[in-house]
């Protein structure tokens, strides 16, 4: 028996919660895909609410820049370069003793999505590249379970729980639906990630770590309902807000669904069933080469030139520059390709490292 008897007390007095709801907490797991600040901040608040179980997936390291947005992390993560999973399991455990936290220091990959995603409820988005979010929309689809995604970048945020018409009515299912309250999914929204260079990163406008705070508070708000109520008592809605104008909105996706979406009507999972490694260290150069399945164009070749800045190299189907060493790599290529994209990345062996440094330079 707890010694905390009236931990959940606040928690259990509003409407359509009470022990029930907690009871349902208690046997759920969660799977948090990526552990910065939007997963740190989402993390501690399903920990503290009660969330019986949490996996973690995250293959980063704790860094001095980390601290000013994600909250798990001390001065000594840093110093020690800690992986983050196991740097917020450690934190996790002396906030709530009874939640169980699993650390995995890996990254999520075509291979590794569902043996991850298998075992939980429900999957929170805490991603910072595209391409990983589109694998994560895939084995959500897969497994028919509840994604909830948000995003924060500069001032501004977003978040919403996506419903796959997979998960509708499925048997075992944690958060029960129907099929009128499924919801579409990622890429019935957005048919195809944006292409290299063309969405905004941490990296290259800044980030104020309230927005993200708010962002991972829809986000963990959002699961923690879905779990504790069930999916009719939380509306179908993308939520929007940016703290520099303090403009909230919120937009009905309740009708969005595609009907000729490749992914959860069509049966595509293209980022899920890839069979070619998306990336392969250049044996004695100290690079690695990554392969997206997102094109770019010139254009998009124009933005990355203008973030990588002044220094940058333009070719006729190229762009190279320098890298920020706090990324851990010291610069980037990005070249078309048939199919896709090459991106090489040199300074590092590490592929996430690799991965996670171009996404924060100019976004993937």
């Amino acid at each position: 028996m707890t010694p905390f008897a009236d931990r959940y007390q606040r928690q259990m007095r509003l409407p359509r919660f009470g022990a029930d709801a907690q009871r349902r907490l208690r046997a759920s797991r969660v799977l948090v895909a990526g552990c910065g600040a939007l997963g740190t901040m989402a993390c501690e608040q399903l920990c503290r609410a009660g969330v019986g179980a949490i996996d973690i997936v995250d293959r980063d390291v704790v860094e001095p820049s980390n601290l000013q947005r994600q909250t798990l992390f001390t001065e000594q993560d840093a110093l020690r370069r800690e992986p983050k999973a196991e740097a917020a399991k450690a934190r996790l455990r002396q906030v709530n003793a009874e939640c169980t936290v699993r650390a995995f220091v890996d990254d999520l990959h075509a291979g590794s999505m569902l043996r991850y995603a298998s075992a939980a409820d429900i999957i929170l988005d805490c991603l910072d590249n595209f391409e990983t979010r589109y694998l994560l929309n895939d084995g959500a689809v897969e497994l028919g379970l509840p994604l909830v995604y948000a995003g924060a970048v500069g001032m501004r945020g977003m978040a919403a729980a996506l419903l796959p018409i997979t998960g509708a009515c499925r048997a075992g299912a944690r958060v029960v639906y129907g099929d009128a309250r499924a919801t579409p999914c990622l890429r019935c929204l957005a048919p195809e990630p944006p292409m290299p260079g063309e969405a905004e990163t941490c990296e290259t406008v800044g980030v104020l770590g309230p927005a993200v705070g708010i962002a991972a508070s829809i986000e963990a708000g959002l699961a923690i309902r879905l779990l504790a109520e069930g999916a009719d008592a939380v509306p179908a809605s993308m939520v929007r807000f940016d703290l520099a104008s303090l403009e909230f909105r919120d937009a009905s996706i309740a009708s969005a669904r595609d009907a000729s979406c490749p992914c959860c009507a069509l049966g595509e999972r293209r980022f899920l069933r890839a069979v070619e490694s998306p990336w392969r260290v250049l044996c004695g150069r100290n690079a690695v080469e990554l392969r997206l399945a997102t094109a770019t164009d010139a254009a998009g070749l124009d933005r990355i030139a203008a973030r990588l800045g002044a220094g940058s190299e333009r070719g006729a189907r190229s762009v190279r520059g320098s890298l920020d060493p706090s990324l851990g790599a010291t610069s980037v290529q990005v070249l078309l390709a048939e199919g896709g994209t090459l991106v090489l990345v040199e300074g590092t062996t590490d592929p996430e490292r690799a991965r996670s440094a171009v996404a924060a330079a100019v976004g993937l």
